[in-house]
């Protein structure tokens, strides 16, 4: 059945009729839908009708809804329940299972609310004909690409995102590649759409249904960025966060990247433990020794290893192993959760065992000293001083790691809720030691110093 005639099929059975840009969107058959809407646009009851309608017109097919948390995976399905329990042409072939999760069954097709939190626990082992994440810009990249992404595989199955932009995230690569490159600066589509995607922006006031005078009053409450994200639709840095994804993607660089050190360069590491759930993250960066795209560069990330749920002795031995592969000169650690054991571990590993002689220095994380590393590191990503590989997860937690304001009234940084900031302390400790060793070869000996630094 073709997109328009399901329109008609959701007058003729919910006697509903969507007003102009929910038609455009819904007319659109392209198999990747991406829609950036304002507030009040109407995704919600858009995306319900279209979920409702597909099940209708294709039996047997499984359909799931997808959000960031259960709660939002309810709205859109509540919306689906009672389109067809409220039409009594739908009515009697409808039943609905809410636990544990909510299931409605029309005849042959199933619709499934599911949360994409915990990594996409819940969305694990199943196949679909079609998903559909709302608030899509708030679910991890990982999860899309490669939980949601593989349940559609089996089935050549569907994708719609919708969601108010939130970052430069999964969301917005997928918004570009259906606008050709050239975001749109209206709610109609692009005409230079890729084959298999199609990418829409829906400003709040394309809905006809909502006031204007509605519309200027939040203008009049809200800062110009949140405005922009929360009624213009438009893709803007999060104003909480802590680096700018325009220094975050301008360090981003995959040339000259290898596997084990080279004699001309100079390395040193940042090791941030394990704490709990945590993982235990180290991050190599060289120091000179390589053609830099820019002349600024002063650092290169060459490594990154991150890991977890795996004993201290296990977890020193494996950031020995890649320390001797690079020969680091100068490791920072982070000394405020494990101690003097685990560090007086890896000098007796390097020293002692490996013949590495590097000097290592414990870390004591108080405010003022992470305050420092976040900063030191948030002011040389802004100098273009900093290249790393396109690695995922430290890429996601520069993206993630955020300003918070404590009930004090204190401004702390930190991780997202949800996310991990591990690689980011580890980069954040590799360049405050850094700077002591450029042009190390040139003006001092090795030599170990075993120093300790708490606070400053």
């Amino acid at each position: 059945m073709t997109p328009a005639k399901r329109i008609e099929l959701a007058a003729a059975l919910f006697g509903w009729t969507p007003h102009p840009s929910q038609r455009l969107w819904l007319l659109d058959d392209h198999p990747v839908k991406v829609a950036a809407c304002g507030r009040r646009w109407g995704k919600t009851e858009a995306a319900a009708v279209d979920v409702a309608t597909f099940a209708t017109a294709f039996d047997s097919s499984v359909q799931m809804i997808v959000a960031p948390t259960y709660d939002q995976s309810k709205l859109i399905a509540r919306t689906v329940e009672h389109l067809l329990l409220g039409s009594p042409h739908t009515r009697r072939h409808t039943r609905i299972t809410r636990t544990p999760y909510t299931e409605i069954r029309f005849l042959g097709s199933r619709i499934m609310a599911r949360t994409a939190d915990e990594d996409g626990r819940n969305l694990r082992g199943h196949s679909a004909d079609r998903v559909v994440v709302d608030e899509a810009a708030f679910v991890r990249d990982e999860v899309v690409e490669e939980v949601i992404g593989p349940m559609l595989a089996d089935r050549n199955g569907l994708l719609v995102m919708v969601s108010t932009p939130f970052g430069k995230n999964h969301f917005y690569r997928a918004f570009v590649e259906g606008q050709g490159n050239a975001v749109s600066e209206s709610p109609c589509r692009s005409s230079l759409l890729p084959s298999r995607v199609a990418s829409f922006r829906f400003p709040s006031w394309a809905n006809p249904h909502i006031s204007r005078e509605y519309i200027e009053a939040q203008r009049s409450v809200l800062t110009e960025r949140q405005f922009k994200v929360e009624y213009e639709a438009e893709f803007v840095d999060d104003q909480s966060s802590v680096f700018a994804w325009d220094d975050i993607e301008a360090a981003i660089d995959d040339t000259g990247t290898g596997g084990r050190g080279n004699a001309e360069s100079i390395y040193v590491a940042g090791i941030d433990w394990a704490r709990y759930s945590d993982y235990t993250a180290v991050v190599i960066l060289e120091i000179g020794g390589f053609h830099a795209p820019h002349s600024s560069r002063r650092f290169r990330v060459v490594a990154v290893d991150r890991f977890n749920r795996i004993d201290w002795h296990s977890q020193v031995e494996r950031v020995a192993d890649l320390l001797c592969r690079y020969g680091v000169r100068g490791i920072a650690a982070d000394q405020t959760s494990v101690g003097d054991p685990v560090l007086d571990l890896l000098r007796r590993k390097l020293w002692e065992e490996r013949g590495l002689d590097a000097e290592i220095e414990g870390v004591v994380f108080d405010a003022r000293t992470k305050r420092e590393l976040i900063d030191n590191l948030a002011l040389r990503l802004a100098h273009r001083e900093v290249a790393f590989p396109r690695i995922e997860p430290l890429v996601q937690e520069l993206q993630f790691y955020e300003y918070e304001i404590t009930g004090s009234g204190h401004v702390r940084t930190q991780a997202r809720r949800g996310y991990h900031d591990d690689c980011v302390t580890a980069l954040a400790l590799a360049l405050r030691i850094a700077p002591r060793y450029v042009g190390f070869g040139e003006i001092r000996t090795s030599g170990r110093k075993r120093l300790s630094l708490s606070g400053g």
